[in-house]
């Protein structure tokens, strides 16, 4: 098993097995920071500045990692990463500024106080997954990732929930995502959505994807929906603009949906006198007639005299 010895003395150009005595004699009597940068190709000619902020990190993993593949200490390990971060701080690695990507929606404050960064922050040393942790939990962000972008910038690229309708539950209406997720806490924003669908129910977030692009292959019928209500969380009654309902199937809703898209093209059945269409049995359709048109049914034609 090669030793600290023989370790060292390769990152400083020697041969494993065969260490140089002298140099690493030399690295010892050097604080560490200075050897480590004397130790990495290139490293001490840069200035800490340009392409140093690729192998300062690598220094820093480096070594850590090589201190605890020896057995070392664990306080020797944080003295010399400590020691790497205070080099890095006292050459201008800090946090200087936040650059944000894809935000149009969620507010700039709240990307802030989620990263909780602060200028002047070493940027090497700072916890960005616990950051990103706290930006997942603003209801907007659907993904997002942090990336240090060295000597002085901490970016951050979002992408944000799509609202694909709104829902209405327990009196009160939220957005829905694409993916049935609830966009909770952004009442300010609803007003911006109100042509989206609305979907009524306690699990119709799960659903309505499918029934939206279901929709979305007819839109003669699907821009006339005013509402979509989830029934017993197993099937969908549609509200129509003029007041008609269509009661879809359990079952074989696509179906269901095109037949009833081919009465609607030959028929204009949608159009007529009518205020329900019950599509729930598979081998018919049964249509309820409005109160105007049952009286007028009712009354005999006049007599010519």
């Amino acid at each position: 098993m090669r030793s600290l010895n023989d370790i060292i003395g390769g990152l400083l150009g020697g041969k494993p097995g065969k260490p140089r005595k002298r140099r690493v004699m030399e690295a010892r009597r050097r604080p560490l920071g200075e050897a480590v940068a004397r130790g990495l190709p290139g490293l001490a000619n840069l200035g800490f500045r340009g392409k140093l902020v690729l192998g300062l990190g690598g220094g820093l993993l480096v070594i850590g990692g090589l201190l605890a593949a020896t057995g070392a200490l664990s306080d020797v390990r944080e003295r010399a990463v400590a020691g790497l971060a205070r080099m890095a701080h006292d050459r201008g690695f800090i946090v200087n500024s936040v650059t944000v990507s894809g935000r149009s929606v969620v507010k700039a404050g709240d990307v802030l106080a989620a990263l909780d960064i602060q200028r002047g922050d070493d940027i090497l040393t700072l916890d960005l997954g616990a950051a990103r942790e706290r930006l997942m939990s603003l209801s907007w962000v659907q993904a997002a990732t942090i990336e240090r972008r060295l000597p002085d910038t901490i970016h951050v690229t979002l992408v944000e929930r799509r609202p694909m309708a709104l829902w209405q539950t327990g009196g009160k209406m939220h957005l829905v995502d694409q993916n049935g997720i609830a966009i909770v806490g952004e009442g300010a924003q609803l007003a911006l959505y109100a042509k989206l669908p609305l979907i009524v129910g306690d699990d119709a977030p799960k659903y309505a994807a499918e029934l939206i692009d279901l929709l979305a292959r007819e839109p003669a019928i699907g821009t006339r929906v005013q509402a979509a209500v989830r029934v017993s969380k197993r099937r969908w009654n549609l509200k129509l603009d003029n007041g008609v309902e269509i009661r879809l199937p359990e079952e074989g809703v696509a179906a269901a949906f095109d037949r009833l898209a081919a009465l609607e093209r030959t028929e204009r059945l949608l159009s007529r006198d009518i205020t329900v269409v019950d599509m729930r049995q598979p081998d018919r359709l049964v249509v309820r007639l409005s109160d105007g048109a049952v009286q007028q049914m009712a009354v005999p034609p006049a007599k010519n005299t």
